[in-house]
């Protein structure tokens, strides 16, 4: 797949998390820019996230701080399609390992994305997960994907509405990535994931989920590459220092 490849530390680490609230509603952390493979090739992206919850509220038999693992298979059927399946598992700081459901996104891009200074997409993601990691069990999310490129520099925008079925109303959960190419292979980045709550009653400024992470990122090979993000919440619902890794493999 496109963009940024990640590797896996065998380190679970955990670190301190702030108490979580309505709006911290992030399980996994990826802005998305379109860039797609050939089609009929496959990739695997492997996510490491630690040292955060992976619930949208407290309470109930909510996780404690640990780590989140995801694989990420994806197939693209198109020029301008691919389809990928995450699987995600969560371990708790405690040693407790569950399962976290399933996601299924569908990505329509403009084909060639890479080589325009003006590319844009949708996703269209459906979610089963259980209550551990969201308010809802089933869940569709709508993401917009605008990428903006001039010389060395990227700003990618993923405006999503996340919509939990049969409860609650639509979320407004946007995310911004700006990436300076600093030589041939390598970038550096800023990341900045939100959460509003509902569209039609937004959180206080207070309650709002704000996670900044700085990024790098490197072209391992013409197959493999990586991304390394640490991250700390802005706001009292937000989780505090957070790590990630992706690993990408391209087949």
């Amino acid at each position: 797949m496109r963009r940024l490849l990640p590797l896996l530390p065998l380190l679970l680490a955990a670190a301190p998390g702030a108490p979580a609230a309505r709006a911290a509603g992030f399980d996994e952390f990826q802005v998305f820019d379109g860039r797609i493979t050939q089609p009929g090739g496959f990739d695997l992206n492997l996510h490491l996230n630690f040292g955060r919850r992976g619930i949208r509220e407290a309470g109930e038999g909510a996780p404690r701080n640990g780590a989140l693992f995801t694989a990420e298979i994806g197939y693209v059927t198109a020029p301008w399609h691919e389809v990928a399946l995450y699987l995600p598992v969560a371990r708790e700081f405690s040693g407790d390992v569950f399962g976290g459901g399933f996601k299924l996104r569908n990505s329509f891009v403009v084909p060639g994305a890479a080589d325009r200074p003006v590319a844009y997409g949708f996703d269209v993601e459906l979610r089963h997960q259980p209550y551990r990691f969201t308010s809802a069990d089933w869940g569709v999310t709508l993401r917009p994907i605008i990428d903006l490129r001039r010389g060395p520099w990227q700003l990618i925008l993923n405006p999503a509405v996340e919509f939990p079925l049969g409860r609650d109303g639509p979320v407004f959960a946007p995310a911004v990535r700006g990436v300076l190419q600093v030589a041939e292979q390598h970038w550096i980045g800023l990341e900045h994931y939100m959460d509003f709550d509902r569209i039609d009653r937004p959180a206080k400024p207070g309650g709002q989920a704000h996670q900044l992470f700085a990024t790098t990122d490197w072209k391992i090979s013409e197959r493999f590459a990586l991304h390394l993000g640490l991250g700390h919440g802005l706001t009292r619902a937000s989780d505090r220092w957070l790590g990630k890794v992706i690993l990408s493999v391209d087949f």
